[in-house]
């Protein structure tokens, strides 16, 4: 993941895509999490996740999904590719301006991926929230939390233009937030309370398929809970 290449690991055939996922190797490595909602649902999700892809490279696969004219859900998640891969200072207590520079680069790409959702097919859409890593890469968990406390509230929250915000528990697996503006539906969701080091694989940063589990779950669990297409 710290090698700046990307690799689709895990491409497997999709008989739903209406139902899309676009992110990196947390869904792509193993392909655990895709199998695990092929479980829940019945149903083949097109993925299309590479890993070591950066936030940039995500937002290419969210155009390509959103091509799709009958698209309805887009599963996604990204941004930690950019800071693994990059030479700032990310483990810093406090943050370094730089790294602080580089969260707010990635918090833009990600606020014009939603604009890109807003205005395209799909209606409803859940980001995964990164869990705390382990091993060498633990000092970066400070930044992990830094973006669920002061980046993600305010990207998820739509109600200044008059949508209304929600959040939700999915018992075991973590918890979630969003809004609701028209037919528009985004929750980004927190794994953090649910990923133990046991659930993480030993470069300190994938899931083991016990993490994979919990992932999908929590996913899932927000689909059903806020009536997504699935």
């Amino acid at each position: 993941m710290s090698t700046g290449c990307r690799f689709d690991l895990n491409n497997p055939s999709a008989d739903e895509w209406d139902v899309q996922i676009v992110g990196d190797s947390v869904f792509d490595l193993s392909g655990d999490i895709h199998s695990v909602l092929h479980d829940l649902s019945g149903k083949s999700y097109k993925d299309r996740s590479m890993s070591g892809a950066k936030i940039s490279a995500i937002d290419n696969q969210l155009s390509k999904a959103e091509g799709r004219s009958s698209l309805e859900t887009v599963i996604a998640d990204g941004g930690a590719n950019d800071i693994l891969q990059s030479s700032t200072d990310c483990e810093s207590d406090p943050l370094t301006s730089a790294c602080l520079n580089l969260l707010d680069y990635v918090a833009d790409s990600m606020t014009n991926m939603i604009g890109d959702m807003s205005n395209g097919p799909s209606d409803d859409h859940v980001w995964l929230g990164y869990y705390h890593v382990k091993g060498g890469d633990a000092e970066k968990n400070e930044a992990i939390d830094y973006v669920f406390d002061n980046v993600y509230p305010d990207m998820f929250d739509l109600s200044e233009y008059g949508g209304t915000t929600y959040s939700g528990t999915v018992a075991g697996y973590g918890i979630y937030q969003g809004s609701t503006l028209g037919d528009f539906n985004i929750a980004v969701l927190d794994p953090r309370s649910s990923i133990i080091p046991n659930d993480i694989k030993s470069d300190g940063i994938h899931p083991t398929y016990s993490g994979s589990v919990k992932l999908a779950n929590l996913i899932w669990g927000t689909m059903v809970d806020q009536n997504m297409y699935r």
